[in-house]
């Protein structure tokens, strides 16, 4: 195999590999894919990754290849990571080309995406189904949908602008507010509502599951700087959480001298 064709190779398993971690695929499931990419081409390398880089060298005829592959954007995409595992087991199991691994890989990027309006529209529902989960009632679920569709529509906004942490934090602050417009509202027309049912259902679509998940299993498998590092994001998201809706609630018991 010639050098150029050693090169290519490295850089379509750790392409693959970038794009599963910057989708929220945990640690063990990158390093698979590109060990599982390499080794069927007679590559046998060594890989380290970490939520913010992946590093791969590769000692081949007495020549040493060495990638470092740094990732800035993270976000959760079970149907990226899903594409990546079947074009893995394709590109292991034929002769794909190089060509044909790039315009691949390319595809899976391009992959479409659901638009805005679903994706609020189901944050709504999971938010008002969590609610009912928590022992609301109807109309509370009701608010918590009303209350999560506005959360999840303001949060996917600001990503195009600002960091998870304040994001976060303004999310549950627009959470807290919405909501005790939404109590106000019922109460002038005689409808008592308990605050706490639709705050908690409706923030559980910000609530960082995947990244605390993941956290756990790259600490099982023995990758301790990977778990401990998504373990601080997901810790930094839930207090970002916790300080938006605590502002709310502070000037709300300011305000009204109750926290209910």
């Amino acid at each position: 195999m010639e050098k150029n064709q050693v090169k290519e190779i490295l850089e379509v398993s750790i392409a693959a590999g970038k794009i599963m971690l910057e989708h929220g695929a945990e640690t063990m499931r990158v390093e698979n894919t590109i060990q599982r990419i390499c080794c069927s081409r007679g590559l046998d390398v060594e890989i380290f990754t970490i939520p913010t880089g992946i590093f791969l060298s590769c000692d081949y005829n007495g020549e040493l290849y060495s990638y470092v592959k740094r990732t800035k954007s993270h976000t959760i995409d079970l149907e990226i990571i899903s594409k990546i595992n079947s074009f893995s087991r394709s590109f292991v199991n034929s002769d794909m080309t190089i060509e044909e691994a790039n315009q691949a890989l390319k595809d899976i990027l391009n992959t479409p995406h659901f638009k805005p309006i679903i994706v609020s529209l189901f944050g709504g529902l999971a938010g008002g189904f969590f609610t009912l989960t928590f022992g609301g009632n109807m109309l509370e679920a009701f608010s918590a949908f009303v209350t999560s569709f506005t959360v999840v529509s303001v949060v996917r906004f600001l990503g195009r602008y600002i960091g998870s942490f304040v994001r976060n934090a303004i999310g549950g602050m627009v959470n807290t507010l919405v909501a005790f417009i939404l109590i106000l509202s019922f109460h002038n027309i005689g409808i008592q509502l308990e605050l706490s049912n639709i705050v908690i259902g409706s923030l559980m679509p910000l609530v960082p599951g995947v990244a605390i998940t993941n956290a756990f299993r790259d600490s099982i498998t023995g990758d301790f700087v990977s778990g401990v590092s998504k373990l601080t994001e997901a810790v930094l998201a839930a207090i970002a959480i916790a300080l938006g809706v605590g502002v709310v609630l502070h000037i709300k018991v300011i305000v009204t001298g109750s926290v209910i």
